[in-house]
């Protein structure tokens, strides 16, 4: 008789008892995910210059537009609960965590991590309709876009791949422009 594995599903209070608990810590790098916890990939050093300096960008030209969030939580719903590596957000949310509908762009660094942020990261974000998701892919040197969530579906109407060299502004925010040439 064969044994089948199972899994279990975590709900968002759950996760958090977990860490009131100490069973994980703070700085322990996990995300909730469809449920599941998941151990994200530790932050090699291109990926974090990559992070600093769009952050920097982003803070730059916000002219009190939004705020931009580093590597923190977005709360999509009681089972998903990312940690994306930037979003911008609106102004007025304080003192608790942005949600899809607050959130303007979510951009994921990808050295190791770019299968799972496209097979299990997008899928999530475009069933909470967040309008708009770059990955910034460090190994194939490339800047994918994601716009235009598909009502209903896991999946991005409108998905496309700009090289180094090539100037990509967030929808929301024309007037800014990065190119992942200027990041590295």
């Amino acid at each position: 008789m064969a044994v089948q594995a199972e899994t279990r599903k975590f709900k968002l209070g759950e996760f958090y008892k977990l860490g009131e608990v100490g069973i994980l810590s703070e700085d322990e790098p996990v995300e909730l995910l469809d449920g599941q916890i998941m151990i994200m990939a530790p932050i090699g050093e291109n990926h974090r210059t990559v992070v600093d300096a769009l952050a920097e960008i982003l803070t730059d030209q916000r002219k009190a537009r939004y705020r931009v969030g580093v590597q923190n939580p977005l709360r999509i719903d009681d089972e998903n609960e990312p940690q994306p590596d930037l979003v911008l957000y609106h102004r007025d949310v304080v003192a608790r965590h942005p949600t899809p509908a607050e959130t303007f762009l979510v951009v994921e660094v990808a050295d190791a991590s770019l299968s799972y942020d496209q097979q299990s990261k997008i899928p999530v974000y475009a069933a909470a309709s967040i309008k708009e998701v770059w990955i910034i892919d460090l190994i194939r040197n490339r800047i994918h876009t994601y716009r235009d969530p598909a009502p209903g579906n896991r999946t991005y109407a409108a998905v496309s791949s700009f090289d180094r060299l090539t100037w990509v502004s967030p929808r929301e925010f024309p007037d800014i422009r990065i190119r992942l040439a200027e990041l590295l």
